[in-house]
């Protein structure tokens, strides 16, 4: 207990971690920072290669992970999932609901078919895992979930409409979960990461361009990486953060300052 009397909470060894996307980038990093806290980490993924090769990782830098293959896009693998993570290790303490998916195209070109798929998966996704694992942490009284968000929630996207409502939606979904979860002892946050050298933005530019670019435009001079989000992330699972909850914190070299 600390000197004010107060008891903290925070991610202890042997708690359980979900990573959602936990295969590549943010996901990635997200797994080995909190392993090293002594999480046991669950990465779900789609791609069983990219996953098991986080699960590696994780192992190599002597923390402990198992890989579960889901697709967001499908509640019934998403049922399935978590019936195999919570039988395998446990009842989660912390949820990081990192993946998405950001098919690009304008608003008059884009299939109706993409614009349900980014919504099946950036935001339908995360309100099923919350229903799935909120009641237990509830029961428990302790909990963390970390939504990630995304500067275009706040900016806007060009030929990606989909992906900033998405991830505008959850900026707002993270608000009214942790209206509703606080007084059980349970934090929701969000990530607002600025572009980082992840797949998603490489997708539609070079990592040169990105360098290039954020020389010029960034106040820091310089793009993101996963790891300094993962530091983020570390803080807002810990006791330090206990006092934490229905933020949006970004983190991108002061590309958007959010009043």
């Amino acid at each position: 207990m600390a000197v004010d009397g107060v008891e903290r909470d925070g991610l202890t060894a042997g708690d359980v971690a979900i990573v959602t996307g936990g295969g590549g980038g943010f996901g990635r990093a997200f797994s080995l920072r909190l392993a090293k806290m002594g999480a046991r980490i669950a990465v779900w993924d789609i791609d069983e290669a990219q996953g098991e090769e986080t699960v590696r990782h994780v192992a190599q830098s002597g923390g402990k992970a198992s890989f579960f293959r889901v697709d967001l896009a499908d509640p019934a693998s998403i049922a399935a999932c978590a019936e195999q993570t919570m039988d395998a290790l446990g009842a989660p303490y912390c949820i990081i609901n990192n993946a998405s998916v950001f098919p690009r195209g304008e608003v008059i070109e884009l299939p109706l078919a993409d614009w349900e798929w980014t919504l099946k998966v950036n935001l339908t996704a995360p309100f099923l895992i919350a229903k799935t694992f909120g009641p237990g942490m509830i029961e428990k009284g302790r909990g963390v979930v970390i939504n990630l968000a995304s500067g275009r929630a706040i900016e806007g996207a060009a030929k990606g409409a989909n992906y900033a409502c998405t991830k505008a939606a959850i900026l707002s979904l993270t608000k009214s979960l942790a209206l509703e979860w606080a007084r059980h002892g349970v934090r929701v946050n969000a990530i607002i990461p600025g572009q980082s050298l992840t797949a998603m933005p490489l997708a539609a530019t070079s990592e040169a361009e990105m360098h290039a670019q954020a020389k010029v435009r960034n106040p820091m001079g310089r793009i993101g990486y996963p790891e300094d989000v993962a530091g983020l992330a570390a803080y807002l699972v810990s006791a330090d953060a206990a006092y934490m909850t229905g933020q949006g914190i970004a983190i991108n070299g002061g590309a958007v300052m959010i009043p």
